[in-house]
């Protein structure tokens, strides 16, 4: 269980990875739906759609698919154009029918009407329907002088009819036609105006994609060496290669060489060298393929396709057997593809949360995610460790690696791109994948830095299991008995001869092994990965994302040390070493996969369905290919129950929590931490108002109870608060008790709604045992329980009443327990407000409160006061009466509280925030505007501090570090100290760093007590 103090001889603090949502719009929405949220509206992604509209044109099925696709795309998310080729056979080229311009609806609305008028008329008949087969390679080169802004090649006004000019007067122009040249935006400025406008490409950072739909093989096979001197599209290839060199004199692109495909039939077309070429240029444009190609046709044609996507980081679709629904769904899921990676690119690594844990040594454990760029479901992650550092000079306090260099860069208030984490040295192993800020290091491991897969926990497992994987301890429980080992008994490895083929859900036995071998670290998904070659085996993606898991660190004492317990989304809990030297330090002890998820590695290995975020565009037509919600794994936190005997551990027991993994729970012991034990589990079978278990299984002493208990609140119902408006409330309205020792309900406290925050446990008397506690629910309730009166502590004395009811008719959710301050007539309870789900909602009305709990005896009052309500709070800084407590407004533009609350020194510090679209120029989505503020207490005005960067701040956490620093005696000898200094993360600091360490200065000395403090446990 936490040892709450506000005193630690020690810290070891969990960092975790940005999340960030989406306003709810479907039941779908979570936090992880910043990765498809508020792009700049400068920086757009440009999308052009380069259509065959040759010989085997089914211009029906296509006007189908393309107004299905266009009326799905949210407006205000891309910008999109459309290009076609001519029917000229001079000129084999393309024609830009539609220029590139913000998607909004009613630009959406005359695209749709735009395909509509599409026949299979010759353009020269004001139809659409190209007369010959057409050249990739031309309509290429055409789009790349589109972006490059120089001249056209065949799509010149004049020449071509349908060219989207502005004041273009051809007879032969439709009326939907006129409709998009009348927009702003033009392809070419006026008739006579020489070169393309790409004004929508200039001076920002937006990705520039290709959409190209071929129906079919090209009518030549050769162009590579067509014995043309000039206008071949290898001489303008070339020419576009050294124009660029010249005008980028850094640039150092290579002349083109012809790429290999098998078959190599139309190895001699330019269409993949064009690709390449474009994505190594200053426009990055990438290119995605969909071939409608019947399959006779497309074998020799396929591998073209295939190669000019994979050259340039796009992706190759198929969709020949049913035109309009296979179109329909490819494009979709390109601009599900599109839309993720617009968002990702500043999100990977800024952390959320931080989360202490005394082990009386100086460590602080940072653990990072880095989201799939394409929306896979399959996320990279990995643990760290770093330390505080002490500046005798300055009297300060910052993080460092283990040379003493700055761990945070104040640049990006994120990883120091020079630093270099405990348990991390130099390798090879990302020559294939080379990664990193630092060019003379992109392929090592050292320095890590800002790269998250690098170094770390997961450059352990990489090293030890690097040519085979067989030893790796892999462990999971499948109806297995009370006090079973999970290391020693033989039917919970997991292995191909305990695995069934019904437990992973496929139907062969190869299939199973497969799978099972792939999970226990072997890279056997053809082409999946880039690992280094060679004798290597293992699979770069080893270590998957610690999104919300709170690790637990245990300072075992004696020759262990230190422990670290945590959940990842690559299906595992973990235990993982966490010294920082020594035989073994930050090597993974083992990992445990619960039976219930056992199912989903499937959908990890395949990495597809992608997820389905509340702003993915759906198929028209529902499939079992169709993105899905993330998979969820040891999401949640992890209590712990220790027992300490002469400074050595003699019991821990952890008892881990899945967020939205499920609703269930774990208890496992690892008094031996290499050999866990199974003990118990309990879901909502036999819980039925059990939740999603996001809240922490608190460890208590409770007089009169024999047995340590569990304290938590019963979780969050998906359901009901992932809509907007919430639902009614089905699960999780409930703060629960459990024995410690089997998992079995000691009382129910019922709540009106979910209880996903933590419980607030308080020991009133400072007897050593909790008397009192604080809960919250996603209603704006805050209640108390009490668990002893003047004369009883039977629990059926045990009682619940509501505090204070604070919603006052708007939607005010508590996602984080409450701090308690204890003054002698009074309890100030400190809590916030916001929706952590729907981080990107715009409109709110949250707060931060402080609520004067007057009754210091024990036991519910008779009778029970009346609910405070928030009207019957002061405004801080008004005059008003502040008897009942008081309120800080929040700016009702979406700004809402993103972690905990927490007071040192007289000072609460909190985190919130608010969304903000991107600066112009920024090339990176922007992450909000984050703010830590800093309320002093009993309701005086607060200050705050913007966080370089946004997102969700972590938590504060306080505490006293033991650090050691180096002085000169008077002799000229140096001497080590050790000093203890107290430590604030997630406060206000020099870097503006939401996660940086700094020394808390007190305004006045403190008077310290406990709020509760368990004296078994030694954590």
């Amino acid at each position: 269980m936490g040892r709450f103090l506000r005193q630690l001889s020690a810290v070891a603090a969990m960092l975790f990875a940005a999340l960030h949502s989406t306003p709810a719009l479907s039941q779908y929405t979570s936090d992880i739906d910043i990765y498809s949220g508020v792009p700049s509206q400068q920086d757009l992604p440009n999308v052009l759609i380069l259509v065959d509209n040759g010989a085997n044109w089914d211009y029906r099925a296509m006007k189908t698919a393309f107004q299905s696709t266009f009326s799905s795309l949210p407006p205000d998310k891309f910008r999109v154009g459309m290009a076609m080729f001519t029917q000229r056979s001079s000129e084999e080229g393309a024609f830009i029918w539609s220029g590139i311009r913000k998607l909004d609806a009613n630009y959406r609305e005359k695209l749709v009407n735009l395909v509509g008028a599409w026949s299979d008329k010759p353009l020269s008949q004001s139809g659409h329907k190209a007369s010959m087969s057409v050249s990739p390679s031309m309509g290429m080169a055409e789009a790349w002088n589109y972006f490059a802004g120089k001249q056209p090649i065949s799509g010149v006004p004049g020449k071509e009819d349908k060219v989207d000019a502005y004041n273009n007067t051809s007879n032969k122009i439709l009326p939907e036609e006129r409709a998009i040249f009348n927009l702003p935006g033009n392809a070419i400025t006026s008739s006579s105006a020489p070169n393309y406008s790409n004004l929508f490409a200039v001076g920002n950072c937006a990705p520039n994609y290709v959409i190209f739909i071929s129906n079919g093989p090209a009518g030549k096979t050769n162009e590579w060496d067509d014995g043309k001197t000039t206008g071949s599209t290898r001489n303008r290839l070339d020419e576009a290669i050294r124009e660029f060199n010249y005008a980028h004199p850094n640039s150092k692109i290579p002349p083109a060489s012809a790429l290999v495909i098998t078959p190599n039939k139309y190895q001699g077309l330019t269409a993949d060298e064009w690709a390449k070429f474009m994505k190594q240029s200053d426009q990055q444009i990438t290119t995605f393929t969909i071939d409608v190609a019947k399959a006779a046709q497309a074998d020799d044609w396929r591998p073209l396709l295939k190669n000019m996507a994979s050259v340039s980081g796009g992706e190759y679709f198929y969709a020949a057997d049913d035109v309009g629904t296979q179109l329909d769904a490819a494009m979709r899921s390109i601009f599900n593809k599109i839309q993720a990676v617009d968002s990702v690119f500043a999100s990977a690594s800024l952390p959320v949360s931080v989360n202490a844990r005394g082990t009386y040594l100086n460590q602080v454990f940072m653990g990072m995610f880095r989201p799939d760029a394409k929306a896979k479901p399959r996320w990279r992650g990995n643990l760290k460790q770093f330390r505080f550092g002490y500046d005798v000079t300055t009297d300060s306090l910052s993080l460092v690696d283990p040379y003493g260099k700055p761990a945070i860069t104040g640049a990006t208030g994120f990883v120091n791109p020079e630093a270099t984490s405990y348990w991390t040295h130099a390798s090879s192993f990302w020559i294939n994948e080379p990664q990193g800020s630092i060019e003379a290091t992109r392929t090592s491991d050292a320095p890590d830095g800002e790269v998250v897969e690098k170094g770390g926990v997961a450059q352990g497992i990489r090293d030890t299991y690097a040519t085979s994987q067989d030893s790796r301890k892999i462990f999971t429980c499948q109806k297995c008995a009370a006090n079973t080992n999970l290391a020693t008994a033989d039917a919970t490895q997991f292995n191909t001869t305990n695995i069934t083929r019904d437990a992973v859900g496929v139907a062969t036995d190869a299939e199973r092994n497969l799978l099972v071998n792939w999970f226990r670290g072997t890279d056997n998904y053809a082409g999946d990965e880039k690992g280094p070659g060679g004798g290597v085996t293992i699979r770069p993606s080893v270590h998957g994302d610690v999104l919300h898991s709170r690790p637990a660190v245990v300072n075992y004492g004696g020759t262990t040390g230190v422990v670290v317990f945590y959940g990842t989304n690559d299906g595992l809990l973990r235990a993982v070493n966490g010294n920082q030297t020594g035989t073994g330090a930050g090597q993974e002890l083992w990992g445990f996969v619960a039976e219930e998820h056992l199912k989903n590695i499937k959908r990890l290995r395949a990495n597809t369905p992608l997820v389905r975020l509340s702003t993915t565009i759906m198929p028209g037509t529902p499939s079992a290919s169709d993105p899905a919600p993330r998979d969820y794994f040891a999401d949640g936190p992890i209590g712990v129950y220790q027992k300490m005997n002469k400074g050595v551990a003699e019991k821990v027991i952890l008892y881990a929590a899945m967020r939205r993994g499920g609703r269930f729970l774990y208890a496992l012991d690892v008094t031996n931490p290499k050999q866990p034990v199974f003990l118990w589990k309990k879901s909502d079978a036999d819980i039925p108002v059990l939740g999603q278990t996001w809240s922490e299984p608190k460890v208590a002493r409770l007089r009169g109870h024999t047995n340590p208990v569990l304290i938590m609140g019963a979780g969050y119902d998906a359901g009901a608060e992932d809509i907007t408006p919430p639902g009614k409330t089905t699960m999780g309205q409930a703060v629960l008790v459990l024995d410690a020792t089997d998992g079995s309900v000691v009382k129910k406290f019922d709540t009106d709604r979910s209880v996903p925050a933590d419980v607030s446990l308080v020991d009133a008397d400072y007897d050593g045992l909790v008397d009192r506690a604080y809960a919250v629910d996603v209603g704006g309730n805050l209640y108390r329980l009490d668990f002893e009166t003047a004369n009883s502590t039977a629990k059926d004395d045990w009682s619940i009443y509501k505090v204070a009811s604070l919603a006052g008719g708007s939607v005010r959710k508590f996602f984080y327990p409450p701090d308690v301050v204890l003054a002698k007539s009074f309890a100030a309870v400190l809590l916030a407000t916001g929706d952590r789900e729907k981080p990107l909602a715009t409109t709110s009305d949250d707060r931060f409160f402080t609520v004067y709990d007057r009754n210091v005896t024990k036991g519910k009052p008779d009778p029970v006061p009346t609910a405070i309500t928030a009207a019957q709070l002061a405004q801080v800084g008004s005059q008003d009466s502040m008897e009942a407590g008081c309120y800080i407004p929040f700016a009702q533009n979406g700004e809402k509280a993103v972690n905990a609350p927490v007071t040192a020194a007289g000072i609460t510090y909190f985190s919130t925030n608010r969304p903000t679209p991107p600066e112009p120029g920024m090339c990176v989505n922007d992450l909000g505007e984050a703010r830590i503020y800093s309320a002093p207490l009993f309701c005086k005005a607060a200050t705050f501090q913007e966080i370089e960067g946004g997102g969700l701040p972590p938590s504060p956490v306080v505490g006293v570090v033991t650090v050691s620093y180096t002085v000169t005696a008077a002799d000229g000898s140096e001497q080590t100290v050790e000093k203890q200094v107290p430590f604030i993360i997630g406060g206000p600091n020099s870097k503006n760093s939401g996660i940086e360490g700094s020394k808390v200065k007190p305004t006045v000395t403190p008077t310290r007590k406990r709020k509760y403090w368990y004296l078994e446990n030694a954590r």
